[in-house]
C-alpha cells in the first residue's frame, strides 16, 4: 500500500422504519512505514452524497420489498452520479426489526450484487448500538472528555445503547421499544397492528 490511498466508500442502512444510502471518500494511511508490519489508519473521512430517508419498504409483516430497497439504491446512486463500479468498499447492514425478517439475508445478498461487492451483515444488537456510539460521536467525545459515555439510539423497533468508558466500549444493550411498534391509521386513529415485542 503506498503512503496515502483514498477509496469511495458506501453505506446502506436498511432499518425497521427508515432505509437510507450514504457515500464518503475514506483517506488511509500506512502510519507504520518502513520494513515494520504495515498499520492502516483512516485519516479522513468526507461525505460525498446523503441520500434522502426512504421509509423502508414491507412486502407484508413478515418480509422486506427487496425490488423496492434495490430500486431506491439504484435511484440514489444516480442521483449521485456514481456507479456500483465506482465503489472501493462499504457495508449493506440491516438493523432492529428489519434484521428479524424471513427474507433478510436475502436482501443484504441481492443489493451487494448491484451496489457493489462488499461487506454485507445483518447487525445484531451489539454491532448496532457500537456503529450508533461511533456514528453519534459519544466514543470520540468519551476518549476525548476522558469519561465515560452512553450512547442511546432509538429506532423504529429497538432501541440500541452503548457505553464508552475514555473512548472503549464497555458494554451494549438492547431493548425491543422503538418508536414504530404500534401502526396506526392515519384517517380513524384506529390501531391497526402491535409488533409482538
Amino acid at each position: 500500500m503506498s503512503k496515502e490511498t483514498v477509496l469511495t466508500s458506501v453505506g446502506i442502512d436498511i432499518g425497521t422504519t427508515t432505509t437510507q444510502v450514504v457515500l464518503s471518500k475514506l483517506t488511509l494511511v500506512n502510519v507504520m512505514p518502513g520494513s515494520q508490519v504495515p498499520k492502516v489508519e483512516i485519516t479522513r473521512k468526507s461525505v460525498l452524497y446523503m441520500g434522502k430517508i426512504h421509509f423502508t419498504p414491507f412486502v407484508d409483516r413478515q418480509r422486506v420489498d427487496g425490488a423496492a430497497v434495490r430500486l431506491i439504491v439504484e435511484q440514489e446512486y444516480a442521483a449521485a452520479g456514481i456507479q456500483a463500479s465506482d465503489i472501493d468498499t462499504g457495508a449493506v447492514i440491516i438493523t432492529g426489526e428489519a434484521s428479524k425478517k424471513e427474507n433478510a439475508s436475502e436482501i443484504i445478498h441481492a443489493l451487494a450484487q448491484v451496489a457493489g461487492d462488499f461487506v454485507v451483515a445483518t447487525a445484531g444488537p451489539d454491532l448496532e448500538s457500537v456503529i450508533a456510539g461511533k456514528g453519534s460521536g459519544a466514543e470520540a467525545l468519551s476518549k476525548q472528555l476522558h469519561a465515560r459515555i452512553a450512547n442511546i439510539d432509538i429506532g423504529g423497533g429497538t432501541s440500541n445503547i452503548a457505553v464508552f468508558d475514555r473512548g472503549l466500549c464497555s458494554g451494549t444493550a438492547c431493548v425491543n421499544v422503538g418508536g414504530r411498534l404500534f401502526e396506526v391509521d392515519p384517517t380513524t386513529h384506529r390501531l391497526l397492528y402491535i409488533t409482538e415485542p
